[in-house]
């Protein structure tokens, strides 16, 4: 992937506003379908346990006019989650937080906007009403409120549908690796692929951080 240093002020916004959207295409609610592994279930129930992490990587976007491709830092915590995107150059784009009191996105042009949550804030950029609650979750590979999930002979997450509106979405867990996590080895996702119709982004997690 191409890394771009300084694209057009509109360019860059106009990706953003829609990267923020296609990411959070990811987090509606539903309910998933049932898995009886007792393997599965061990590993699932050992990633509920994680509240507190970093993810630090590289974001690809394709979508029908444009081709992106910036650093990402993920931080996220029972009072915090945040997101962070930079450039090539280590310039930040947009960060966006989200606390239990509100949320806030800043952009690279140094405009600062608020909302009472993320949902409002995400409306306020794009026009569309998406929660941004399961993201983590589902950084870690835990299918939170998909529609439809499969597992990998190695019992973690290897695929995961979700509609939303017209648009079908599917996130694949292409590789994962090992995490050392309280005296043992905890398979995480480290490359990620997340699909419409005529959008892809491709997330590649280079460092965990489990910081609980």
């Amino acid at each position: 992937m191409k890394l771009i240093n300084k694209p057009s002020n509109m360019t860059l916004r106009s990706f953003l506003i829609f990267l923020l959207s296609s990411l959070i295409l990811a987090g509606c609610s539903s309910v998933p379908e049932s898995v009886t592994s007792v393997e599965w279930q061990a590993h699932e129930q050992r990633l509920e346990t994680i509240h507190d992490f970093q993810a630090t990587g590289k974001l690809g976007y394709i979508g029908p006019d444009q081709r992106q491709s910036l650093n990402f830092f993920w931080k996220h915590s029972t009072a915090l989650s945040q997101l962070r995107l930079t450039t090539v150059l280590g310039q930040t784009a947009l960060k966006l937080t989200i606390t239990p009191q509100g949320a806030t996105v800043e952009t690279y042009d140094d405009q600062i906007l608020s909302a009472r949550n993320a949902n409002q804030l995400i409306y306020r950029l794009t026009g569309l009403m998406m929660p941004v609650d399961h993201m983590p979750d589902w950084l870690l590979g835990l299918p939170t409120d998909a529609d439809r999930f499969q597992l990998s002979p190695a019992n973690t997450l290897q695929t995961l549908d979700k509609q939303i509106g017209l648009n079908d979405w599917k996130i694949a867990y292409e590789r994962y690796g090992d995490v050392e996590w309280h005296e043992q080895t905890l398979p995480l996702p480290n490359k990620l692929k997340l699909t419409t119709s005529d959008v892809k982004i491709n997330l590649v997690i280079t460092k965990w951080n489990i910081t609980q």
